[in-house]
């Protein structure tokens, strides 16, 4: 028996940005069917995209129970969509695509026009391909359509890493942790190094740093770096004088 339809939210294979559309969307695969997915030109990472599938189930097939779905498969994998849905479910599933939307086709027309939409959010950079399939909840696929996207940065040219609550250290037994604190303006990486009474210690760059004898009654401070495509910015710690 095919499951029931579900939703699931999310693109792990891409985060915020223009999408570069494909060719147009592939001739039906059976006589009357078609099928094209409507995506927004610009995304942003984390931020919700509400795009649609569009197409036409034959009159003829007024009663048929059909299925739409689309998936999202890294571009960087695989460059053209699987011949049918079930190919691109075991892809996504292991490249770490993202089933986007299945659900039962709804919303036709007399004349058998569907329009349904369905949301995802880009949460990483990378190129995507979208695969789009309206089939018979079987083997057979009907029509099918793509769309390659490309995710990128959702920080505007110019806008580096901002921080907005100043990175600490906390102590756990003989260990000291870094807590990063929180950056605006969506960094792509952190980094990290330990001061000791105001001076960098050599070698010590991770987010954690074990606790010697050489530290104690010294004050220790972590320094955190975040870094986009647009530039990088530098917050410190307030000191923890280590007993």
């Amino acid at each position: 028996m095919r499951r029931s339809p579900t939703v699931r939210i999310g693109v792990t294979a891409a985060v915020a940005g223009v999408i570069a559309f494909a060719a147009p969307a592939s001739p039906a695969l059976a006589d009357g069917f078609t099928l094209d997915l409507s995506v927004p030109s610009t995304v942003y990472v984390g931020k919700p995209v509400i795009a649609h599938g569009t197409g036409v189930v034959p009159p003829r097939d007024a009663e048929f129970l059909y299925y739409f779905s689309v998936d999202a498969l890294p571009a960087n994998v695989i460059s053209t969509c699987p011949e049918d849905r079930w190919e691109a479910v075991q892809i996504a599933e292991s490249t770490g695509g993202s089933i986007l939307v299945l659900k039962q086709g709804e919303n036709r027309d007399a004349a058998g026009n569907f329009s349904t939409p369905f949301g995802f959010t880009p949460l990483k950079t990378g190129p995507v391909l979208l695969c789009g399939y309206t089939d018979d909840g079987a083997a057979t696929t009907l029509a099918r359509a793509s769309k390659t996207i490309t995710v990128q940065c959702s920080c505007v040219a110019g806008d580096r890493p901002a921080n907005t609550r100043t990175p600490r250290v906390s102590r756990s037994r003989a260990t000291l942790v870094c807590g990063p604190g929180s950056w605006s303006n969506s960094p792509t990486r952190l980094a990290y190094r330990w001061l000791v009474n105001g001076r960098s210690k050599r070698g010590a760059n991770g987010r954690k740093l074990s606790v010697s004898r050489s530290l104690r009654g010294r004050r220790v401070q972590c320094a955190v770096t975040a870094s986009n495509a647009t530039g990088a910015a530098t917050a410190a710690s307030p000191a923890l004088k280590v007993r």
